[in-house]
């Protein structure tokens, strides 16, 4: 039987060791000297397109000077690499979830995105505000407030790139109010530039769109050139990484039938500019009062 090509773990892997090689101030070319490695082959293992064995990693982590819990954790990754799926659990709310590393990883390697959120604005497009706003209401800390706000301004970049993104956004999700009405407003304002984008696709599903598989979760698909599609699968304090296909196709199936029953992307901005608008008024109409 031939070896199973790298998948969802070979890219979370080579991401976080990308990290600690970053950490240690150690370059491609020194770390892969003092490991005795192929400098291609450390690239490779970085960028989730080779298979690597526990002991290798060992090796690595020694070079990287990492030690403790971190250690650990990856060392268990290094293990189960032929297990399929995994939890990346978000342990604490003071720092960024583990995830969200190797979620901006997989969205640098992407060249198409889909995102279908039916009830909150997805991170890709959320304004500053409106995600300090979100994520006080949480009860997340100030410290994880601003660290999460920093996080999904500097993802947000790969909407200035070629990538292809597509956010099916649920009617709930606009019309949801999120901080004041000035915030909210400010938010579809956002929306209606992002979608003015040439590589970026905002689409509502509407409310009366009758039922579907998509009412039942929040999910985000990445495709690759030479890699097999993700699908994160976002929880209350956890998120699921999924790559084999028995568990990713459903979701693929959900995003033909979001397609169907959403509004165009004409349609789309017309109703964001109308609740926009709405909201504005409402938002002077307060100050005046």
């Amino acid at each position: 039987m031939p070896p199973k090509p790298p998948g969802v773990k070979a890219k979370a892997l080579g991401a976080w060791l990308r990290v600690c090689r970053e950490e240690a101030g150690l370059s491609l070319r020194e770390a892969s000297e003092a490991a005795d490695w192929d400098k291609s082959t450390l690239s490779r293992l970085e960028t989730g397109k080779r298979n690597v064995s526990a002991d290798e990693i060992a090796q690595l982590l020694g070079v990287f000077r990492v030690r403790g819990q971190v250690k650990k954790e990856i060392m268990a990754l290094a293990r189960t690499m032929d297990e399929p799926g995994w939890w990346g659990r978000s342990e604490g709310v003071e720092g960024l979830p583990k995830e969200s590393v190797t979620l901006a990883e997989y969205e640098g390697m992407a060249t198409r995105i889909t995102n279908w959120a039916p009830l909150l604005i997805p991170g890709l497009l959320q304004t500053s505000d409106y995600t300090r706003a979100w994520l006080r209401g949480t009860g997340t800390s100030p410290v994880g407030i601003e660290s999460r706000v920093a996080m999904r301004a500097k993802r947000q970049q790969i909407l200035r790139t070629s990538v292809r993104y597509v956010a099916y956004l649920g009617e709930s999700a606009l019309r949801a109010r999120v901080g004041d009405a000035a915030t909210s407003a400010r938010q579809l304002a956002a929306l209606r530039e992002a979608g003015s984008l040439g590589t970026v696709s905002i689409r509502v599903v509407p409310g009366n769109a009758g039922p579907h598989a998509g009412q039942l979760v929040t999910f985000l698909t990445l495709e690759f050139p030479s890699a097999p599609p993700v699908v994160l699968v976002e929880l209350l304090r956890s998120s699921i990484f999924m790559d084999e296909q028995r568990q990713t196709e459903p979701y693929f199936d959900t995003v033909t039938r979001l397609a169907e029953v959403a509004m165009s992307e004409a349609e789309s901005a017309r109703l964001i500019t109308h609740l926009q608008v709405r909201l504005t008024e409402h938002g002077e109409a307060r100050s005046l009062g």
